[in-house]
């Protein structure tokens, strides 16, 4: 029976997180790994070629060797336990869970803000204090997106919820009450 991503993901990033919480090794550990997600990201054909046939085994291994070099015995002990069970294509996975796990242990929060006009510092400060206030974080990373659409105000939204104090939003609202 074959493991499905998010299984594997969870209990390999759950291993991690916990090794390296118990080593004081959290911060370095998340950084090393969102470097790692990047190499994965930008060589979007490198986990297929490792967990594939179409390389020799030697040629594999040489690909992982250079992954390892430089990295923290931790992290490079992750790269070759992924590599050896044959699961380079859940390594995103693996460190998109673990950076979960970094969130809410640091109690950060990964936002949209939707807005009709692009926000300036100010403007986004102010919304990433009151919203960190509202949703109980400690610190907010916004993704920004200008939607025009939306007339005003802005529309932001989290994993878990949306909170929609757009200008369209409020006129449909009007709207609704004037018909009945």
């Amino acid at each position: 029976m074959s493991l499905d991503k998010m299984t594997i993901a969870n209990r390999y990033s759950k291993a991690l997180f916990e090794l390296v919480v118990e080593q004081d090794q959290l911060d370095e550990t998340f950084e090393e790994l969102v470097q790692l997600r990047q190499v994965f990201q930008t060589n979007t054909n490198l986990a297929s070629v490792l967990a594939g046939a179409e390389l020799a085994l030697s040629e594999k291994q040489s690909l992982i060797q250079v992954l390892t070099d430089g990295a923290s015995t931790v992290v490079a002990n992750l790269i070759k336990m992924v590599f050896d069970y044959g699961r380079m294509d859940d390594m995103v996975a693996i460190i998109d869970e673990f950076e979960r796990r970094y969130d809410a242990r640091k109690q950060r929060v990964h936002a949209n803000v939707v807005s009709a006009v692009k926000l300036d510092t100010t403007q986004k400060n102010q919304l990433v204090q009151t919203f960190a206030k509202r949703i109980g974080a400690k610190q907010v990373l916004l993704k920004e997106e200008v939607n025009p659409s939306i007339l005003g105000g802005v529309i932001m939204s989290t994993e878990n919820e949306t909170f929609d104090g757009s200008l369209s939003s409020k006129i449909e609202q009007i709207r609704r009450l004037l018909v009945k």
